[in-house]
């Protein structure tokens, strides 16, 4: 046989794997797709909204980055939720003289408007509760008066201004409650839609073939059976250490909220949006690195030892929830003087 033929017939050969091969991913791509439609919601970003509440999320995102929103004037939301580093700064420092120190690590603000849960033991059931409990946490804005705050604001002109814009059938403008709602709107806009997003409407070059490949092993390893919904978790507490006994006992969970024994080391299931991008993770910050903390949950969640070829392929799927930040919305204002 000639070497053109040997050519010839190992092109067709080539040719027909190369097909059988596409064929395979496609199937696979559509069979991933109609897995994650069953327990995953797109995200996308709501212009009417961002339209329509333009004068109130205009007020929300000053208040976001005001400093003398806090009791020492020093501290805002920015402060520990970075809205360029998706809207965390990692672990913060929180105090429990009666029952020891402890870690928890700081959560993104991004896509968390339509959370039901809230804080790392799942404690909050609202974002509007969540921000007033933080104006009033002594970790955080450590707010002793809310009538302090608001003659505060009274203080500045501008402000005034903005919040006559944005309550203008309100007598009394500057209120505390208002403040709340402005700062709620303006988190509703902290949307990032991602690859997936893309990906669960059709669009089949969103993901590669590698992140198909992690997103088989994701459903494989019955990731979804707790990270569900639009965040792809952050719909419902979990007991930490299901089949295996978590390594850091200090910090008890939802068991500081209810004081029932049951519920020691429960946590809210972490939303895993910009996972990517938000080490470290965990309530206590335990990992740094995506890939150990896909092993970890395997251990003491699943009771399985998930190798680090498999953690591996699940990080390359979990990138494709890293969203775009939309820069000009978070754009930090000049700060208000009179």
């Amino acid at each position: 046989m000639s070497v053109s033929k040997y050519f010839l017939l190992f092109l067709v050969g080539f040719t027909f794997s190369l097909g059988y091969s596409q064929s395979k991913l496609e199937e696979e791509t559509n069979n991933l797709r109609d897995i994650l439609k069953v327990f995953f919601v797109p995200v996308e970003t709501n212009t009417a909204f961002l339209k329509n509440e333009k004068s109130k999320i205009n007020l929300g995102r000053h208040l976001f980055y005001e400093e003398r929103l806090s009791v020492n004037s020093k501290i805002a939301c920015y402060s520990c939720h970075d809205l360029n580093n998706c809207g965390t700064n990692g672990s913060y420092y929180l105090k429990q003289k009666a029952e020891g120190d402890f870690f928890r690590d700081v959560p993104t603000l991004y896509n968390v408007a339509t959370l039901p849960v809230f804080n790392a033991d799942g404690g909050i059931r609202s974002l509007k509760e969540k921000l007033y409990d933080s104006f009033f946490n002594r970790y955080e804005m450590n707010l002793e008066d809310e009538n302090l705050l608001v003659k505060q604001l009274q203080s500045v002109k501008k402000y005034s201004k903005l919040f006559e814009s944005a309550f203008p059938n309100e007598d009394e403008a500057i209120s505390f409650n208002n403040v709340i709602e402005a700062l709620e709107f303006f988190i509703k806009g902290l949307s990032t839609p991602a690859p997936i997003d893309r990906f669960i409407k059709g669009d089949n070059t969103a993901l590669s073939k590698e992140q198909i490949e992690g997103g088989h092993v994701f459903n494989d390893k019955n990731c979804y059976s707790c990270h569900t919904g639009s965040n792809v978790g952050g719909q419902m507490i979990q007991k930490l250490g299901i089949e295996r006994e978590w390594p850091n006992q200090k910090d008890l969970g939802y068991y500081r909220v209810k004081r029932l024994s049951e519920y020691k080391m429960f946590f809210r299931v972490a939303p895993l949006r910009n996972v990517e991008k938000t080490a470290p993770y965990f309530h206590d910050g335990l990992s740094s690195r995506l890939w150990q903390a896909v092993k970890l949950m395997g251990k003491h969640e699943r009771g399985l030892d998930i190798t680090t070829t498999e953690a591996l392929k699940i990080s390359e799927f979990l990138k494709t929830l890293t969203g775009e930040i939309p820069l000009e919305y978070i754009k930090k204002p000049n700060k208000l003087l009179n």
